[in-house]
């Protein structure tokens, strides 16, 4: 059972950070055994230390180059040339639906108007039940 959770530790270990799961549960369904059992074996701390030691190496190969001034300023210019394009295609529609609404007759100051709340009101002859059954009787 030892040979078992060293080559799945090594297996792990060889591949990226999180396409093989190290953990106790993890390693105790793939290699056949109750996770109880590695831990009275002592396993479980093994498997937690190899985690661990993966995440560490995880973290330190991920790419931690912080950008330049300039690109993020570029990265900016870009979002913001793009969100004008999307204002002006916005503006362009509203002038192409007030435009319809004057020519189909709807005065264009209409459509700004909020709209008015809906009648929540309940006919009297739709009164609770207990009023119904009461006047029955």
């Amino acid at each position: 059972m030892t040979e078992k959770v060293a080559k799945y530790v090594a297996d792990a270990v060889v591949l990226p950070y999180g396409e093989m799961p190290l953990s106790t549960l993890a390693v105790a369904k793939s290699i056949g055994h109750d996770r109880r059992v590695l831990k009275k074996y002592g396993l479980d701390a093994v498997i937690a230390a190899a985690d661990k030691r993966a995440a560490r190496d995880a973290k330190r190969s991920r790419d931690t180059r912080r950008r330049s001034l300039e690109e993020r300023v570029d990265a900016a210019t870009l979002e913001v040339d793009k969100l004008e394009k999307q204002v002006h295609s916005l503006l362009a529609r509203l002038a192409l639906i007030e435009a319809n609404a004057k020519r189909i007759g709807i005065d264009p100051e209409e459509l700004y108007r909020p709209v008015a709340p809906p009648d929540r009101r309940v006919a009297s002859i739709f009164g609770s039940k207990k009023n119904a059954s009461g006047s029955n009787r």
